[in-house]
């Protein structure tokens, strides 16, 4: 049973009642977590007002409640309302004593991390047995990302930042790489001496809908691409380190983005494609949804060739794609073998692996376990930074990435459009038959 103090930030945003404060009572019902959470959230509510926030909000969202344990786990929240940019009000977080396991969850937005991580300091709460949770997004760009970095390090070291990446918890991502390391046959065949050539896809029925505001200074590619997907490109094809502890897969993750075939000017042309979806049926365009600029160049669909430039996978492609509004909602990675039948990791939503190379058919349903969240929050828990990204694997990631945005915010490259409830643009299915290839779907 693990023990510690849980300070959340941000505890009335939709992030928090949605998947963090499921996941901590998912831990608590199955006695692997008793926290002490400290909540807290610029909306002046008591203590019963905020409980009666959590019935409204949270409680939807966890199946097979019980009751009983519900209001067990409650009775382990505090809540104090706290405005971040002002340093007096960080008092209220040191009125416990400072536990040997404490973690710190920014669930906030970027812009609020430098001044929290300074007032965090100022009452001592940066001490070597705090941890911080950060989510995305790190930054926009290599530059903001670097900024963002710079201001969080002047209070925590490295070993106490903990990125969070939600696609890291799930148990089918995580398989990608374990398989890959228990399956002799998985690390003979992952090479360009039997790999044709590799998908991937993240695909969305839905459209941003209610997150205009958020989702269109952002865009497909800064939202799922940078993190999401790349993540599970190192996964699948990354040096297997001789150890799996969590210095090695960061290295070895790190090493594979620092990998990535830079693309230039002729590149961007040819193997990367941005659109947006237009209005179809019962659907409106992207440029309808609310909170989004009329004439916003924002794709919410990106398809990329790439190639990683080591020896083992020289000369194979990898397709990319991702979008909403999508004809089906799916993640996949699919391994086309010379000669054979692929190599399918399903991620969602059944997670499973299949191939069938004669004589060896595999066919495995993966139970889900434990949400990505909750898997996580206990990793932060048990100190083990094996699932979080570190600095240097973003900035690979940035580095690599920044040419396209450039690219794009120049209009050097045209923003196609595609139906709502397509699988995309006609020049995302060029990319692939170009080279004799075609996108597999579910």
């Amino acid at each position: 049973m693990r023990e510690g103090h849980f300070i959340l930030l941000g505890a009335t945003g939709d992030l928090a009642l949605r998947k963090i404060f499921p996941a901590l009572y998912k831990a608590y019902k199955d006695q692997l977590l008793t926290p002490s959470i400290l909540a807290t959230g610029r909306s002046r509510l008591s203590q019963a007002e905020f409980l009666h926030l959590l019935d409204t909000k949270t409680k939807p969202h966890l199946k097979n409640l019980d009751l009983t344990l519900w209001e067990s786990f409650t009775q382990h929240i505090e809540y104090v309302a706290m405005d971040l940019t002002q340093a007096q009000d960080f008092k209220a977080l040191t009125k416990r004593p400072l536990h040997p396991n404490t973690i710190i969850y920014f669930s906030i937005a970027p812009e609020f991390f430098a001044i929290a991580c300074e007032h965090l300091a100022q009452v001592g709460l940066n001490a070597p047995e705090v941890k911080i949770v950060l989510e995305k997004p790190l930054g926009v760009n290599l530059h903001s990302a670097r900024a963002i970095h710079q201001s969080i390090a002047q209070h925590y070291q490295e070993s106490q930042i903990y990125r969070i990446d939600h696609y890291l918890g799930k148990q089918s991502v995580q398989n990608l790489l374990h398989w890959r390391a228990s399956n002799a046959l998985l690390q003979t065949l992952l090479h360009k001496d039997h790999v044709d050539h590799v998908q991937m896809s993240v695909c969305e029925t839905l459209g941003v809908e209610s997150r205009g505001g958020f989702y269109d200074p952002m865009g497909a590619l800064r939202d799922m691409l940078q993190n999401h997907m790349l993540q599970m490109l190192t996964l699948l094809t990354m040096p297997l380190p001789s150890n799996l502890d969590a210095s090695s897969i960061r290295q070895a993750k790190r090493a594979l983005l620092q990998s990535l075939k830079p693309l230039d000017h002729q590149a961007l042309l040819a193997q990367v494609v941005r659109a947006q979806y237009s209005a179809h049926g019962d659907f409106v365009g992207y440029r309808q949804e609310p909170h989004v600029h009329p004439n916003s160049q924002t794709e919410t669909f990106v398809a990329l060739k790439l190639e990683v430039a080591r020896s083992e996978w020289a000369g194979v492609p990898f397709y990319l794609r991702t979008g909403k509004r999508m004809g089906a909602s799916f993640v996949q990675v699919v391994v086309s073998f010379k000669g054979g039948s692929p190599l399918i990791f399903t991620i969602q939503p059944n997670p499973a692996i299949s191939l069938n190379l004669a004589p060896i058919t595999l066919q495995t349903a993966l139970e889900s376990g434990m949400d990505a969240y909750q898997r996580l929050i206990l990793d932060v828990f048990d100190s083990n930074q094996s699932a979080f990204n570190h600095q240097d694997e973003l900035e690979a990631a940035w580095v690599w990435l920044d040419p396209i945005l450039q690219a794009w915010q120049a209009n050097e490259t045209p923003l196609y459009f595609y139906p709502a409830g397509s699988f995309g643009p006609k020049e995302a299915f060029d990319l692939l038959e170009r080279d004799g290839h075609a996108w597999r779907q579910m």
